[in-house]
């Protein structure tokens, strides 16, 4: 059961692209470096990132392009994780529009899994396509007398930050980052494997927060 706390208006910063840079504080990103039109095994790699030839040469294999971290170890019911990966299909908040000028976010309810990295990776959309999801992501407060949240605080909504993200990108959240549920945009669904570790236990394997009354703000 998510626990509400109050909200009140927010100037969120402008939301941006979803870069590595940018997204570095909540987690990681992931994406090809490699321009869509490159075809061909490319006569030089990539220097930015830890690359060697796979496959017969035929292939590129990038090493460590995220993390997963199981860090039910410290959870109070000392029940062991596994890594389980599910497949969210997500529909549209807003049918047919691609206009990021008036498309307003409306987050209602902001979670974390306090104990697991967690990767959303898109399924059949390239980074040309129409669709694109948003990425609503803030950092926690210490922890109070007053918080329900024991270990880890209650989201600091003041440092609230908004991502555009298209299909060719995949996204990590670090452990216990506080994330609003898959925002798509667009005309399609967008369907996502999620990678994380889940032990079973609700309360540890994930905490919501209802917002009191809804953050909404036109991008």
């Amino acid at each position: 059961m998510a626990t509400s706390i109050p909200s009140r208006p927010i100037n969120m910063e402008p939301n941006t692209p979803l870069t590595e840079s940018e997204f570095a504080p909540f987690g990681k990103v992931i994406e090809c470096p490699l321009k869509p039109s490159t075809i061909t095994f490319p006569a030089s790699l990539p220097t930015l990132h830890k690359v060697v030839p796979a496959n017969q040469d035929t292939a590129l294999k990038f090493i460590d392009v995220t993390y997963m971290r199981n860090c039910y170890g410290s959870a109070p019911s000392n029940i062991p994780a596994k890594a389980v990966m599910n497949m969210f299909s997500c529909f549209p908040r807003l049918l047919g529009s691609t206009n990021k000028t008036d498309f307003p976010v409306d987050v209602k309810i902001l979670e974390r899994h306090p104990y697991t990295t967690q990767t959303f990776i898109p399924l059949g959309v390239g980074r040309e396509a129409q669709g694109m999801y948003l990425v609503v992501v803030a950092p926690t407060l210490p922890p109070t007398g007053q918080s329900p949240f024991t270990t880890m605080g209650p989201p600091d909504l003041n440092k609230m930050r908004r991502f555009w993200a298209h299909g060719g990108q995949a996204v990590t959240y670090g452990v216990g980052t506080w994330h609003m549920p898959m925002a798509v945009v667009g005309e399609e669904r967008m369907d996502f494997v999620v990678v994380q570790y889940a032990n079973g236990v609700a309360d540890e394997d994930c905490q919501e927060v209802r917002l009191v009354p809804p953050v909404q703000e036109k991008l």
